[in-house]
């Protein structure tokens, strides 16, 4: 009687020490592609649970998609051996200034195409930058992108611009760089006298801080200034995308706190009305269109997550009524050259038109909106050469 028992604890050991290494050998190659280090034991063991759990949770929305029940599908990343509510303590909410430096806006187009992608009309590769896992610095990632995505179309550069977010982080982020910054605060430090964008090569990012480290001083200018810049009203997604379909990169606040988007790989990703928490990630608004495969329309916006997460670092997000995008959205307004050459910033008060050669092929036709505001000239724009920005 005892036998039959014994022979089937037996293999349910054996099954559950199969199954255990499998799980070790996993969670070291999963430490090993993305860095991993733990201080304790007991750290790592904690990190190994919630990387377990996280995988079946993976494995279970996949097969959602995969039976066509889901418009998204999930991955590994470097966010997995964490809880989803240390995630969302990770990027808390922003909190902004009572008072905002806005201008009147450039006026965007009057009618949107169906199907837009300013990056891809363009020919600009844009890679997604990595803000680490310690510091909710996305506000200074999402300006420093958009600033360098509106330069690349307007002036066509050949040469690729990587302005430095860490800057912004250490120099604008007056104490709250890591915690609860809007990328208004950058726009503000940015329009500055004397306040130039910074080349990434010369103040590189420091991931692995997880508050804002010491301003460093002045280096190396990139050729182009923030003058202005615009706000897009909470709600007003007709707005947002004529905005984007007028080739104007938007930065918009979106709450992060569900295991869906930090855990996303592919596909529409349609959030559940009510998250986990209330947090704040920025992202940047570079197209939209629709999915055939899950018949969705959908917001393409660019993360600061790295280029494993997600579509390379992008995200596509279902584009609904019920679910607007545009919140808190602000772009880059005007933009005005400083230098000849990076190394030699002019006055910033009297900004010129950077020198330009229109390229003899045109992309396909687009209305990019003249550059103005009430206290600049206005900036003519060309058609840009295919540009790499590299992170």
């Amino acid at each position: 009687m005892f036998k039959p028992l014994l022979c089937c604890l037996v293999v349910l050991s054996g099954a559950y020490a199969i199954n255990h290494g499998t799980q070790a050998a996993d969670f070291a190659a999963y430490m090993a592609r993305f860095g991993k280090t733990y201080a304790t034991a007991a750290e790592q063991n904690a990190a190994q649970y919630y990387y377990n759990y996280h995988k079946n949770q993976i494995a279970q929305q996949n097969a959602l998609a995969d039976r066509g029940a889901s418009s998204y599908r999930v991955n590994e990343n470097q966010f997995s051996d964490i809880r989803l509510i240390t995630f969302a303590a990770r990027l808390p909410q922003a909190v902004y200034p009572a008072t905002s430096g806005s201008t009147t806006p450039v006026t965007p187009n009057d009618v949107a195409p169906a199907e837009f992608d300013l990056l891809k009309q363009w020919g600009v590769e844009v890679f997604a930058p990595d803000q680490g896992t310690v510091c909710s610095s996305s506000w200074a990632y999402a300006v420093a992108r958009s600033i360098q995505i509106l330069n690349a179309i307007q002036v066509g550069q050949d040469v690729p611009l990587n302005n430095s977010a860490q800057a912004l982080i250490d120099c604008a982020g007056m104490g709250n760089g890591c915690t609860t910054q809007v990328p208004q605060i950058a726009f503000d430090y940015l329009r500055q006298a004397g306040v130039f964008l910074v080349n990434e090569a010369e103040y590189p990012p420091n991931k692995t801080q997880n508050q804002q480290g010491m301003c460093l001083p002045q280096m190396a200018a990139s050729p182009i200034k923030l003058e202005t810049y615009g706000t897009i009203p909470d709600g007003d997604d007709d707005l947002l995308m004529r905005y984007v379909a007028s080739e104007v990169p938007v930065i918009v606040e979106y709450n992060p706190a569900t295991f869906g988007f930090m855990h996303y790989s592919s596909g529409v990703y349609v959030p559940p009305m009510r998250a986990q928490a209330s947090s704040s990630q920025f992202l940047v608004v570079v197209g939209y269109g629709h999915d055939a495969a899950s018949n969705l329309d959908y917001w393409r916006c660019l993360n600061s997550f790295g280029n494993t997460w997600g579509e390379n670092g992008f995200i596509r997000i279902v584009r609904s009524a019920a679910q607007p995008l545009a919140k808190r959205a602000i772009f880059p307004n005007s933009l005005g050259a400083i230098a000849t050459t990076p190394s030699t910033p002019t006055t910033p008060s009297t900004p010129t038109t950077p020198s330009t050669t229109a390229p003899s092929s045109t992309p396909p036709s687009s209305s990019t909106p003249s550059t103005s505001s009430s206290s600049t000239t206005t900036t003519t724009t060309t058609a840009a050469p295919s540009t790499t920005i590299t992170p």
